[in-house]
């Protein structure tokens, strides 16, 4: 059994070879597109279409909409703010800002999947 042995490359080639043992090469370099550049937009980003419940509750506490739309009771450590689906999701509603409200925990857990019409009479 014999090694092989390698010959060294051509003269020309060296660098080549010296780039492509590197890591890269050219040819795969060149496939790469380049960056799009994008201009910031001058509005303010709108809020997402599905908002968490975080996102709402931030958002009504800065609104000053800060009480309960059923009793009217504030909101404070002892009365919990939750968010209620005006039309419950089990009769068709859907979670976007339109159907949202803070409501207080005991309003909203007798609310339950009623309408706010059946609820109230």
């Amino acid at each position: 059994m014999t090694l092989a042995r390698l010959e060294p490359p051509a003269p020309g080639r060296t660098a080549l070879v010296a780039r492509t043992v590197a890591g890269y090469r050219p040819s795969a370099v060149r496939a790469v597109p380049r960056p799009m550049r994008t201009t910031p937009s001058l509005r303010p980003p709108e809020p997402p279409l599905y908002p968490s419940r975080r996102d709402v509750l931030r958002r009504w506490e800065e609104d000053e909409a800060w009480s309960c739309v059923y009793c009217d009771s504030a909101f404070t450590q002892k009365v919990v703010a939750e968010v209620d689906h005006i039309r419950p999701l089990a009769r068709g509603g859907v979670h976007e800002w339109p159907n949202l409200a803070p409501a207080c925990a005991p309003c909203n857990r007798a609310k339950a999947d009623l309408d706010v019409v059946d609820w109230l009479s």
